[in-house]
């Protein structure tokens, strides 16, 4: 705080908000337990306990949970006379919304105060989108949550919105997405702010998806990870020990656009040769249209066990190649001990991982640090959950330890 010295009231609300944290952490406690947790001291707790359950924000867990709850327990609990009370927070206490799009369509999702995913929306785009036409349709998927939820926009902790493109965090800008025009310097988080007094959080959508995976899917256990979110474009993003890599406040690693042959196909944004010109999904559904007519990229898990499967492999060599040479790239920049293929389709997320696991596989087999190639398929209730979680840890921030 620049300096200055703590006020009492700012030292109660973090140490609420510590409180808070632990709870929707561990689902169920004692305010004994929060005591050898947080070194407070009891009293303290107590206070704190009794104001958060006057302000509905906390409950005691009913006879069914709390049996649950005592099964599960292994630190801090009272073995003789009086059972501990255990308590939770309130679901219905907060909302908050997390939102990913990009050129074809946006993602909504709304979870209650304990993290819990309470309704789930998507909305088409038309082809030629633009910044405008995004913001509007991004207010109807919003009204129509809150409209059907029936929440109050005071119970709304705010937005997180995963975007594609690089992202300014500081400003709050989308500074560059090709695919939707006007998407340049843009000032998205204002534009929601004129219409709903929440904060707002914007960042890059492959981020956003790394950090879900880490916590809810194939990446779970990683200190490190490089992920690429595979759609219309090729998004990536570095999350080392939970943080995301970003460059003076601003998101970077668009791998998409790092480019292999200065003759190779063109590009959205301008350049020949690019990672996303070869791998994204119109790139290779069109690779794939010339050997095996017909055949999507929903189908192609099935084709690839066909007789067709050895002409389309061999046609993807080139992509395949590239994609390698990437990856080889951001290993010797990051080192990370995991990679993360993120796409919408599970026979392509498959045909990438095992591709690389040949490809790569000096890397894959070394004896010391080898790597990990996981793939997973793009949920997104699941990457919504992610973004939603950026508004709790923001509601949520505290010190590292209590004061």
């Amino acid at each position: 705080m620049s300096g200055l010295p703590l006020r009492s009231a700012d030292i109660r609300e973090r140490n609420v908000k510590i409180i808070l944290g632990l709870l929707r952490q561990r689902k169920y406690l004692s305010q004994s337990e929060v005591v050898s947790l947080t070194g407070l001291r009891a009293p303290t707790i107590f206070r704190i306990f009794t104001d958060l359950e006057k302000q509905g924000l906390i409950r005691p867990v009913q006879l069914a949970r709390y049996e649950e709850a005592q099964a599960g327990q292994t630190a801090g609990e009272e073995k003789k006379g009086r059972k501990p009370q255990y308590f939770e927070v309130v679901p219905e206490a907060f909302y908050s919304i997390g939102i990913d799009f990009w050129s074809r369509s946006a993602t909504l999702a709304l979870s209650d105060f304990s993290g819990e995913i309470r309704y789930v929306d998507e909305g088409l785009f038309p082809e030629d989108l633009d910044a405008d036409t995004l913001v509007a349709a991004l207010h109807g998927l919003i009204e129509r949550a809150l409209e059907i939820c029936k929440i109050d926009i005071s119970r709304l902790l705010g937005f997180g919105i995963g975007a594609p493109g690089r992202i300014d965090l500081d400003q709050g800008l989308i500074l560059s997405y090709p695919r939707i025009r006007g998407l340049i310097n843009f000032p998205l988080v204002a534009r929601l702010q004129e219409r709903y007094a929440v904060p707002v959080y914007l960042h890059n959508n492959a981020s956003l998806a790394a950090l879900a995976e880490l916590k809810y899917g194939e990446a779970r256990g990683s200190k490190s990870l490089f992920a690429f979110l595979v759609r219309s474009g090729v998004g990536g993003a570095y999350i080392e020990n939970t943080q995301p890599f970003t460059v003076l406040g601003k998101t970077a690693l668009e791998v998409g656009h790092l480019s292999f042959n200065c003759e190779g196909p063109h590009c959205t944004c301008g350049g020949q040769g690019c990672l996303e010109a070869y791998i994204a999904e119109d790139a290779i559904l069109n690779r794939i249209q010339k050997v095996a007519p017909g055949t999507g990229l929903a189908d192609l898990e099935t084709v690839l066990d066909s007789p067709l499967g050895s002409r389309i492999q061999a046609g993807l060599d080139e992509p395949l190649h590239m994609f390698e040479l990437a990856v080889r790239n951001i290993h010797t920049l990051f080192s990370p001990e995991s990679y993360l293929i993120i796409s919408r389709f599970p026979g392509y997320a498959r045909l990438l991982k095992e591709a690389l696991e040949t490809r790569l596989s000096d890397l894959v087999h070394r004896a010391q640090d080898p790597i990990k190639i996981v793939s997973d398929v793009y949920d997104s209730r699941r990457i919504g959950r992610g973004a939603t979680d950026l508004v709790i840890e923001q509601f949520l921030k505290e010190p590292q330890r209590p004061i």
